[in-house]
């Protein structure tokens, strides 16, 4: 559904109240910034600026469609600790080229909502390698979605879906847990935490 630009999306009617919830208790609530890779319509956002607010959020996406979303919801808040959304494609080298926040390399927070498993795999390479180059010292990054652990599907809505994603896009699908833990390792993260959210998805913790 959209009103004036902005996209009202059913997912994050579904979710954005146990995301900020974890959000809270897992991470500072002083802390400097937070970038949300792949913003959507631009709805998380403005819950993460509402619950830190005095933290700097900061936008991005690679849909146009999305960037203007985005753009007319920070608009409608009227909320002064927003950025307005940059294109970031995860799988370039320099992420700061449309984004002089990111200069610094001293992000405190590193946010993806339902992302890794509607992209192709390297773009979850990306996102690893720019977490790993971009957080600070003892910076986060939050992924949340449908995961797998060991191999196996976590439940067969789950696997449903997989299999969804992948006659849809054959790059899709519903990446593993273990996957994960080497493309941080490779990027000096590790995982320190993964907490079980409502229907079947996951929020991944690394440092």
């Amino acid at each position: 559904m959209r009103n004036q630009g902005r996209i009202d999306t059913a997912a994050y009617h579904k979710n954005y109240r146990y995301i900020i919830d974890v959000l809270k208790s897992e991470v500072d609530q002083n802390i400097n910034n937070i970038l949300e890779i792949g913003s959507g319509s631009g709805q998380h956002a403005i819950k993460y600026a509402s619950a830190f607010p005095d933290t700097k959020i900061i936008t991005s996406d690679i849909v146009s469609e999305n960037l203007t979303s985005i753009k007319a919801w920070i608009k409608y808040s009227k909320l002064t600790n927003l950025r307005n959304p940059f294109y970031l494609d995860v799988n370039e080298k320099d992420w700061s080229l449309n984004a002089p926040d990111l200069l610094s390399k001293n992000l405190s927070l590193i946010i993806s909502i339902n992302m890794v498993h509607i992209s192709p795999i390297e773009s979850a390479q990306g996102l690893f390698k720019g977490a790993g180059n971009y957080l600070g010292k003892n910076g986060k990054l939050i992924l949340y979605g449908p995961f797998n652990r060991n191999g196996k599907h976590t439940s067969p809505s789950n696997m449903e879906f997989d299999g969804w994603l992948r006659s849809n896009n054959p790059s899709w699908g519903i990446r593993d847990i273990i996957q994960m833990e080497k493309f941080a390792k490779n990027n000096g993260l590790s995982l320190i935490k993964d907490i079980a959210m409502p229907a079947n998805n996951l929020i991944l913790i690394f440092n």
